[in-house]
This record gives structure tokens, C-alpha cells and sequence, in this order.
């Protein structure tokens, strides 16, 4: 592998290992052993307030004399042969924090120092970045070690489910429930757990769509101390040694990133992983329960979800029904969430025979996340919600073959999308561009819905926010 590295290396010009260079976000300062100057890219010279033509006729004990630094981790790396940090101020007043690395010769010697350095400035607002997304992966992250929510299941269809559920709760089977968001797959999940033998231990639920990237493995693994800029200096341990003995709930795992993808799949297949920066193999011993409101059979078809994690997650499918296809659980979820937002806000409200008929009518599109807002906004107000009845079908208009046929001939993925653009659109109109509302009023993540709008190219109409 190094040797093809190293071939497919020499292929490239001066010029392009220059341009390579540049493209670092980081200042890069090369020097000899003696502390010559032998390279700098437009960032360092930029850092440095000097041209490579002036610093190419200057050693690092010059540069510090004329004034250009205030320290040179350079010189301390030659001087102690080992990698050394500074932080020193230009001629500009800016703080530069440096780690200057020596890289040895054949002879015991130092053959050059490369230094990679970054405005102070620069890092704090790294910094401030990564801890904002650490926080909102906390709080996307819930920990829950009390009784599970009460599932409520009057519908015949979902009283088989559930019946399912708790023989598939047995064992530790991987579960994969699919269905439209907000149609209760997490009390699903927590209620499979209840009736396991994992009922005692942790159950953690974390929104697989808000977690980026770049923090993917550290968050689900974990990391060692000094792992990388910014690591807690104990370390930190990830979901699946939290949830040690317990389950993990990955929630809406179709908007996990390929590469994402990859570094679960590991774990799923192995039960083993590592800490980033750590050496030592740790085993998991956690139960995999995952949901999702997009088909992965076509995301795997159009190459977007991994084949083999897929059919390592959909041991045991469970399609989970829409409110709408529930109208006998519509009615007693309502009694439920009527008691709980009574008991909270200290107000007591009856449920008037006329609205529990209008509920039953609704089709509502939130799903069961619709209805508890619903009856919290009505236990609150006092006020009946407005809710249209569904509209009946539009009566289409007799076709020949000929309009028959030109009507197939536009592709089933092509109408979806052109009816998930108009909805989109109705429910940022009626919000008034505010995506949280529109969100929850389609019953979809708000960082799903940030992402349909920028497919759509939405985000060019209305100010949406």
C-alpha cells in the first residue's frame, strides 16, 4: 500500500504539491535543520506579513530578530529535537499558535522542520463550532432509564404490531421500524425494551440526521485523551459504552452519511470498536432497535444506503401504520394526552363529542405528534382547533389510450416529487416561512425538511427560517 502511495506521489509536480499546500487551511513553514527557510505557503507568508522572496533570504533566528515573530517553536524543535508548541504574536499584533515537528535524517540528525500554525483567532471559533455541535448532539441524545411512555393501541392492526413486538422483545433481534414521521416508532422502541431483558439497563434514542460528519465516530465510540483540538483532556466515552448492557434507538438512520454508514456497520458486525486516538478493541453488548420514514430498499437501488447494513439492520421489519389508518386509537390517544396536559398545566378541559369527531375526520399528516400538539394547544386555550376534513378525491376526467398513455409516461418518482414540492411548499406558506412549524406540521425533522427545500430550490421564494 506505501509503495503504491508513493508511486502515485511521484506523479505529481512541484506545482501541484504547491497547490496542494496552499489549499490547507493552515499556515505550512518548512526550515533545514539549521533553521534556513525553505518553504511557506500563501498562508504563512500572509501570517508572517512577508514575502516567500524576503524570508527565502532569512533564517527563523533573523525572522525573530527584523521582528516578523516573537517566538519561534521552529527553534525550539531544533534545539530539543522534539515536537514543540508556541504561541507567538506577528507583526501585525496577531496571536499565532504553532506546532513545529523535526522530521530526522539518516545520520541521527535533523533533516527539517515542518510547522503548522493557525491564528489564535481562528481556533477559538473552531472551537466554538465544535462545542455548538456537541450541544446539539446532547441534546438530540435522551437518556432514559424510567417506565417507557404508555403505548396505546385500540386499532386491530396495531394491536397486532404490538403483539409482534413483544415476541420479537425476547430476543435480541435488530429491529427496523418504518413509517411516517411522528407515528410513535420511539415508544415503539422503548416499549420492545421494557419487555426484553434488557428492561433494566440504558435506553439511549439519538437523532441520527443531526450528526455531523465529522463527529459521527467520536460520538458513537468515543474518544481518548488528546484524540484530536478540542477533546475533553479525560476523554470522553461514546453511545455504545454508555448504553453497555442496554439499547440504542437510532432514529431516522436513513439520513446516516455513506461514510457514517460504514463506521456503524462496523460496529453492527462485530460487536467491537476502537476510541478515536485509543489502541485498545472494546466489545459492545448492546441491542439495535433503528426507525425510518424513508424507503431504504430504494435508497440502497439508487446507491445512498449501504446493501449490507440495511439487511443488517432489517432482520425484523415492522411497517408501522399512519394515524389516519388508526381511527379507533385516534380518539383514545386524545383522552390520553387530554389527562396529561390537564395534570400539567392545572386546567381541567372535557373532550366534546363533536370535536372527538372532527379528530376522528382529520387525516392528519403530523401524525401522532400533530395530535398531542393539538390537544395541548386546546387544553391551553380553551379554543376548538380548526381541522378540515379531508378532501375528497378530485374526479379525473374520462382517458383514451393516447391520454392514458402520456400520463404513465412520467416517471412514479417524478410525481412524488412534483406532490412533496407542493406540500412543502403549502405548509411553508401556511407557517409563514418558519421551517420548525412546517416541520412539525408535516411531521418530518426540521433538518429533513432543510434539506427537501434546498432540493427543491425553495429557499429562493419566501425568507425561510
Amino acid at each position: 500500500m506505501e509503495q503504491e502511495k508513493r508511486i502515485s506521489l511521484a506523479r505529481l509536480t512541484v506545482r501541484q504539491y504547491d497547490t496542494i499546500l496552499n489549499h490547507c487551511n493552515s499556515n505550512i513553514f518548512v526550515t533545514d535543520g539549521r533553521g534556513q527557510i525553505l518553504y511557506a505557503n500563501d498562508a504563512a507568508e500572509r501570517a508572517l506579513n512577508c514575502s516567500f522572496e524576503e524570508l527565502r533570504r532569512m533564517d527563523i533566528y533573523q525572522l525573530h530578530e527584523k521582528g516578523y515573530t516573537s517566538h519561534s517553536s521552529s527553534a525550539d524543535a531544533i534545539e530539543s529535537g522534539k515536537k514543540a508548541f508556541a504561541v507567538y504574536r506577528n507583526n501585525l499584533g496577531e496571536e499565532i499558535a504553532t506546532t513545529s515537528i523535526p522530521v530526522p535524517d539518516r545520520r541521527g540528525g535533523i533533516e527539517m522542520v515542518v510547522t503548522r500554525s493557525d491564528e489564535v483567532g481562528t481556533i477559538l471559533a473552531q472551537q466554538k463550532e465544535l462545542d455548538r455541535y456537541r450541544t446539539l448532539f446532547q441534546q438530540m441524545l435522551t437518556r432514559s432509564e424510567g417506565p417507557a411512555p404508555t403505548l396505546i393501541a385500540r386499532d386491530p392492526g396495531m394491536a397486532r404490531i404490538v403483539e409482534a413486538l413483544k415476541k420479537y422483545a425476547a430476543s435480541d433481534v435488530t429491529v427496523l421500524l418504518t413509517g411516517e414521521s411522528g407515528t410513535g416508532k420511539e415508544v415503539l422502541a422503548n416499549f420492545v425494551r421494557q419487555n426484553s431483558r434488557r428492561s433494566g439497563g440504558a435506553f439511549l434514542s439519538v437523532n441520527c440526521a443531526a450528526i455531523p460528519n465529522d463527529l459521527i465516530e467520536s460520538e458513537l465510540f468515543g474518544y481518548e485523551k488528546g484524540a484530536f483540538t478540542g477533546a475533553r483532556r479525560e476523554g470522553k466515552p461514546g453511545l455504545f459504552e454508555l448504553a453497555d448492557g442496554g439499547t440504542i434507538f437510532l432514529d431516522e438512520v436513513g439520513e446516516l452519511s455513506l461514510v457514517a454508514q460504514s463506521k456503524l456497520l462496523r460496529v453492527l458486525e462485530t460487536g467491537e470498536f476502537m476510541r478515536v486516538g485509543g489502541s485498545q478493541v472494546q466489545k459492545a453488548d448492546v441491542r439495535i432497535i433503528a426507525a425510518t420514514n424513508r424507503d431504504l430498499k430504494a435508497m440502497v437501488a439508487a446507491k445512498e444506503f449501504r446493501d449490507d447494513l440495511y439487511y443488517r439492520l432489517c432482520v425484523v421489519p415492522v411497517s408501522v401504520p399512519p394515524l389516519r389508518e388508526r381511527p379507533l386509537d385516534i380518539e383514545a390517544l386524545a383522552g390520553h394526552f387530554l389527562k396529561i396536559f390537564c395534570r400539567k398545566h392545572r386546567i381541567q378541559r372535557a373532550l366534546p363529542q363533536e370535536m372527538a369527531e372532527r379528530l376522528r375526520r382529520y387525516p392528519w399528516p403530523g401524525n401522532i405528534r400533530e395530535l398531542r400538539n393539538t390537544i395541548e394547544n386546546y387544553v391551553i386555550t380553551g379554543d376548538e382547533p380548526f381541522l378540515p376534513a379531508a378532501a375528497p378525491p378530485a374526479q379525473e376526467p374520462v382517458q383514451g389510450p393516447r391520454e392514458a398513455a402520456a400520463a404513465l409516461s412520467l416517471p412514479l418518482k417524478a410525481v412524488l416529487e412534483r406532490a412533496e414540492e407542493a406540500q412543502i411548499r403549502a405548509a411553508l406558506d401556511a407557517c409563514g416561512g418558519e421551517v420548525a412549524r412546517a416541520a412539525e406540521l408535516l411531521g418530518i425533522h426540521r433538518s429533513v425538511l432543510y434539506k427537501k427545500i434546498g432540493k427543491y430550490g425553495l429557499g429562493h421564494g419566501p425568507s425561510y427560517r
